[in-house]
């Protein structure tokens, strides 16, 4: 097994075509069948399962594909760890919009002060068990979630409290408890904390559900709708005043945002030069 039949089996998974692979990746197709093939020899199993017109994963390639995802991952990351051109590096993994809106400046600093270090953002972590796995790979040093991995081998520290605010391009606009089950209320996530099922009840279904920070927000410039999200998300909106806070007549409560990283690199210099850049705005 090597790094190019990772490469090749995970591009046959995106795409589950092997034209279209082998154009991606730039060889014949029958370089990259045949690195399937020998791929396939090694683990001694069937990964796809094709004929003319389809491709698709057996079981066995579905339950290989985390772990092909993992090793590719990490060789990535050995590429930083023997490198000479840097004395450092630091992987961060959290939400796009608290990197963006909270952490902007620090970055920047960071990046004058420490030009010896590389710093890699991963911002689309899909859920917990991601963020955990990456941890525990030391893909990410670091990591910032609302809902912290919980897993013994890790540590979570409260960073900053945020908010939960509701809001609409319409200015005034006031809703009640019942206007979330219309169609100008857009769902947040697709994960529901226990305030919101105590709100709607357990058998809620929500007109739109969405989890993209880029789509939710251009969604709500567009108007017409309204939706929950943090203050860390929305304040650069809400300042130039394309957003405003929907008037409502339910509890939202805040919550704490924390940053997390494996216990035993609590002492390791990459864990230490990450928190030295967010310390500054666990004051804020």
């Amino acid at each position: 097994m090597d790094i190019s039949q990772l490469e090749a089996f995970l591009s046959i998974c995106h795409t589950l075509n092997f034209t279209k692979s082998s154009e991606h990746l730039h060889i014949s197709q029958s370089a990259i069948t045949a690195r399937i093939k020998t791929l396939e020899a090694s683990i001694g199993k069937n990964l796809f399962v094709r004929d003319n017109r389809n491709v698709s994963l057996t079981q066995a390639g579905i339950s290989f594909l985390p772990y092909a995802e993992r090793m590719l991952r990490l060789f990535e990351e050995s590429k930083y760890g023997i490198s000479e051109q840097y004395a450092n590096h630091i992987s961060f993994g959290g939400p796009g919009p608290i990197w963006q809106n909270r952490y902007l400046d620090n970055i920047i600093a960071f990046r004058e002060t420490h030009p010896e270090v590389a710093v890699k953002f991963f911002t689309y972590l899909e859920n917990d068990y991601m963020v955990r796995n990456l941890l525990l790979d030391g893909s990410i040093h670091i990591a910032v979630r609302y809902e912290p991995p919980e897993h013994p081998r890790v540590t979570n520290i409260p960073l900053f409290e945020d908010e939960i605010l509701l809001v609409s391009a319409e200015k005034g606009l006031k809703v009640s408890k019942d206007d979330l089950s219309t169609t100008q209320y857009c769902h947040v996530g697709f994960k529901d904390p226990k305030w919101f099922t105590d709100l709607v009840g357990p058998s809620y279904v929500p007109s739109l559900q969405l989890d993209h920070a880029g789509l939710i927000i251009n969604l709500l410039l567009r108007g017409g709708i309204f939706a929950f999200s943090t203050r860390t998300m929305l304040q650069p909106f809400l300042d130039e005043k394309k957003l405003f806070v929907v008037e409502n007549d339910f509890p939202i409560p805040r919550f704490v945002a924390y940053v997390s990283y494996l216990t035993e690199n609590e002492e390791h210099p990459s864990v230490k030069l990450a928190l030295s850049m967010l310390v500054d705005s666990t004051q804020n």
